[in-house]
């Protein structure tokens, strides 16, 4: 049962685990139509009821984000119902993902209305057999439309623009995937952009083909050599590399995705969803573990499960998110945080690493890109450092 007596979450997620189908590469929770249809209404309306709580007991939310699935497969008026319940005048960011099959003109009441502020399209590729590879519903021609809506809400409402693409896809070469930045870039003027390398989840489709040798994946040396030059380009074209897998314009970075970064307080409703809280010393997760149809028929604030984190395990995940930004570590917050000092933990095994992976000053700890290349092994490297369990003095 999810309860969060003694604190106050700053952001909200919303997951709508609905798809028309589901593509080849993606390990999100969420179920093909026509199998969610006649639970839609249901589980929208207990999202209804537990957003109200929530609202009447926080006072709102600093950022809403919905996600999914695809929240596209809901009507405007569900949409409406959901960000109205949510929605308070603290609020200073919503984004709402769409796929660009679903995306249209009935939507523009959200923006009109300034129920949703930001507009996040998953476009992941603009050449028509990469798309059929990912099993992605949307076509070429379903994206140039969705870019063009998307830029039409823009000039009509002033929302922000973020669009995805996708990264190392199979047949994919530097060339394609840069015009595939140009494209975009050149067609909406966004002032956001999420690049994200394919990862090859466990129980997907893809993993099946690749494993079978259906397909083949580019190798780390190949990735790497895309990586850069996509980060180049995007550097050309004026974006800001502020974190792993994003890019922004002067002013647009995602906030909601801040919060997650800084390791802030969060709540996430809906099936699948996780949270992220905090009260005093102590930190929890909640997960929601509900399918979609035991979602839509339960108890609202049923289904979520509470997992208390140990001081090692919020050490450990906030040097997972801290360090995916082009902020870091910022040395005094980390003591102020953790009771502890970031360079007597750390600078020993920081000494053996490569001097291109960061830059280290006395109020600092950041990673180059060449370092965002090795993120997991600077983080497992850091994490071995941690005492257990934790003496704070």
């Amino acid at each position: 049962m999810l309860s969060i007596k003694g604190t106050k979450p700053h952001s909200l997620y919303l997951h709508i685990p609905f798809c028309t189908t589901r593509c080849s590469y993606c390990a999100f929770y969420s179920e093909a139509a026509p199998s969610w249809r006649e639970f839609r209404e249901a589980y929208i309306s207990r999202l209804e009821q537990e957003i109200t709580a929530l609202v009447q007991l926080t006072g709102g939310f600093v950022t809403i984000f919905i996600g999914g699935g695809n929240p596209g497969s809901l009507t405007c008026g569900q949409l409406s119902r959901l960000l109205v319940a949510a929605k308070s005048t603290q609020c200073s960011e919503v984004t709402i993902e769409m796929n660009p099959e679903t995306f249209s003109e009935a939507f523009f009441p959200l923006f009109e209305k300034k129920l949703v502020t930001r507009l996040s399209i998953g476009i992941q590729s603009m050449n028509s057999k990469v798309l059929h590879l990912l099993g992605r519903n949307a076509t070429v021609e379903d994206n140039l439309k969705a870019i063009a809506l998307a830029k039409k809400a823009h000039e009509l409402y002033m929302v922000d623009l973020s669009f995805d693409l996708m990264a190392a896809l199979p047949g994919q070469t530097i060339q394609m995937a840069v015009l595939d930045i140009d494209t975009v870039v050149s067609l909406s003027e966004a002032g956001h952009l999420s690049l994200y390398c394919l990862t090859i989840e466990e129980g997907t489709e893809l993993a099946r083909k690749v494993s079978s040798h259906e397909i083949q994946v580019w190798n780390d040396d190949w990735q790497k050599e895309l990586l850069q030059s996509l980060w180049n380009r995007l550097g050309q074209l004026g974006y800001e590399h502020y974190e792993v897998s994003n890019f922004a314009k002067k002013e647009k970075k995602c906030k909601h995705n801040l919060v997650y970064w800084a390791l802030d307080t969060y709540i996430g409703l809906g099936s699948s969803a996780a949270s992220f809280l905090q009260s005093g010393d102590q930190s929890w997760h909640y997960s929601q573990r509900q399918d979609l149809k035991e979602y839509a028929r339960d108890a609202y604030f049923s289904g979520y499960e509470k997992e208390i984190l140990s001081s090692e395990q919020q050490l450990e995940e906030y040097l997972m998110m801290a360090l995916r930004t082009n902020r870091g570590i910022e040395k005094n917050y980390f003591r102020e945080r953790f009771a502890l000092d970031f360079d007597s933990l750390f600078s020993k095994i920081i000494a053996h690493f490569d001097p291109l992976w960061y830059n280290n000053t006395s109020q600092f700890f950041v990673l180059t890109e060449v370092g965002w290349m090795v993120l997991d092994e600077i983080v497992l490297r850091l994490s071995l450092q941690i005492p257990q369990p934790l003496d704070r003095h």
